[in-house]
C-alpha cells in the first residue's frame, strides 16, 4: 500500500532535483504542468503555510490536470493537496478533512504538524498512519520546522510506514528553510527520516539560490511557491521564474 508520493523516476539527485510546485487554481495548475512540473501541489497561499483550497476547486484542478495529461499523452502527473492549517489536537476533524480531500481524486493528502505541542503532534502522526493503513489514502505528514523538529515526531514518522514526509516552515517571511535552520541539522533530519520506501521532501520559501545547498542535502524532492511567483507567494505564477527554476534544477 502506498502512503506517500507517487513514484518518481530514479535519476540521481546530482543529475536532477525533483520539483513540487504549489498552485491555487486550474490556470496555475495547467501552467505548471505545461512547463514540465512532475509533482503539483494544491493549496491556498493566502490562507497560511498549508492553506486548504475549497473541495470543488481541488476537484476541478484534478479533473483539468488528468484531462490535460491525457490530451498531451504525457506521463501521469502526481497531484497532492493540503488539508489546511489545523492544530495537531484536532485529530478527528483532520481525518475527516483527509477523507474529503482524498475523495477529490488527488494522489496524496498533505497534513501539517506543528511542534508547538509535541505530544499532540506525535498522536496526530500516529493517527494519520493508522488512517492511511485502514483507508489506503496516501498521507504525507508535513513537519513544521521553524523552531526545530522533535525527535519523538521523527520517530513517529519512521514507525508510521509513510512513503513520504516533508519538512516545511510556517513563517514564509523569515527566509527559506535553509536560512532558518543550520545545514548540519537539516542533514541530520533528512538522514534520520529517510529509510526503505520513505522519500523526504524539503520546502519553506525555497529560492533558486538555495539549490546548491539543496543538492548537498540530497532530499528526494523540493517544494516551491515563493520562487516561482512575481514578488509575493500570494500572487500568480510567473512563467519566466518557473522556467528558470526548472532549468536550474536540471
Amino acid at each position: 500500500m502506498n502512503t506517500g508520493l507517487a513514484a518518481i523516476d530514479p535519476l540521481p539527485l546530482a543529475t536532477r532535483l525533483h520539483a513540487l510546485v504549489s498552485v491555487r487554481d486550474v490556470a496555475e495548475a495547467l501552467q505548471a504542468a505545461a512547463a514540465g512540473v512532475d509533482t503539483i501541489d494544491l493549496k491556498d497561499p493566502s490562507d497560511g503555510a498549508l492553506g486548504g483550497l475549497p473541495l470543488p476547486v481541488i476537484a476541478a484542478i484534478v479533473a483539468a490536470l488528468r484531462g490535460w495529461a491525457g490530451d498531451m499523452s504525457v506521463n501521469a502527473i502526481s497531484i497532492s493537496a493540503t488539508v489546511g492549517d489545523w492544530p495537531a489536537a484536532a485529530r478527528a476533524a483532520i481525518l475527516r478533512r483527509v477523507d474529503r480531500v482524498a475523495a477529490c481524486g488527488v494522489d496524496q493528502v498533505k497534513v501539517g504538524t506543528s511542534m508547538h505541542d509535541v505530544d499532540a503532534a506525535v498522536a496526530l502522526i500516529d493517527a494519520l498512519a493508522a488512517h492511511a493503513r485502514s483507508t489506503g489514502i496516501a498521507i504525507v505528514p508535513v513537519l513544521i520546522a521553524d523552531d526545530g523538529i522533535a525527535s519523538a515526531c521523527i520517530a513517529a514518522v519512521r514507525r508510521g510506514g509513510f512513503a513520504a514526509v516533508m519538512l516545511d516552515t510556517a513563517d514564509k517571511r523569515g527566509g527559506s528553510l535553509l536560512q532558518r535552520r543550520p545545514a548540519a541539522e537539516l542533514a541530520a533530519w533528512v538522514e534520520a527520516l529517510r529509510g526503505p520506501g520513505m522519500r523526504v521532501g524539503l520546502a519553506g520559501a525555497l529560492m533558486p539560490a538555495d539549490i546548491p545547498a539543496l543538492r548537498a542535502l540530497s532530499p528526494d524532492y523540493a517544494g516551491f511557491r515563493s520562487a516561482v511567483c512575481a514578488g509575493d507567494r500570494r500572487l500568480g505564477l510567473d512563467a519566466g521564474r518557473l522556467a528558470a527554476l526548472l532549468v536550474a534544477l536540471g
